[in-house]
């Protein structure tokens, strides 16, 4: 995006405000509660257990290192919370297998 283009969004952005103050504009607001995504190192292995993959095929899936799976499955160390909503929105879809990218590792298990 180029700068012109950000300072025209910002203007609008600015004026819908003003607009809004002077009562001649609604605005929406939304109030989103930010929830802790808890794993544990068994929630986690049993993701990919349940893809049927090893370490390495799930590493490369969700293209991270085998040792960061690792130490996720050990314990050592939790997922970022990116990879924590994909893994709790993968548990709560019914056709999650489908859902992850093709894999063309060679290490299968």
């Amino acid at each position: 995006m180029t700068e012109r283009i950000i300072a025209a969004e910002v203007l609008d952005g600015l004026r819908e405000i003003r607009e809004h103050r002077a009562g001649r504009r609604t605005l929406r607001t939304v109030h989103v509660e930010a929830r802790p995504l808890p794993l544990t190192p068994e929630a986690i292995r049993d993701i990919r257990n349940h893809l049927d993959v090893s370490r390495a095929v799930f590493a490369h899936m969700i293209r991270v290192p085998v040792r960061t799976v690792e130490r996720w499955e050990q314990g050592r160390s939790s997922p970022p919370e990116l990879i924590a909503a994909l893994f709790s929105w993968h548990e709560s879809t019914p056709t999650h297998s489908s859902v992850w990218p093709p894999c063309s590792c060679a290490v299968f298990r």
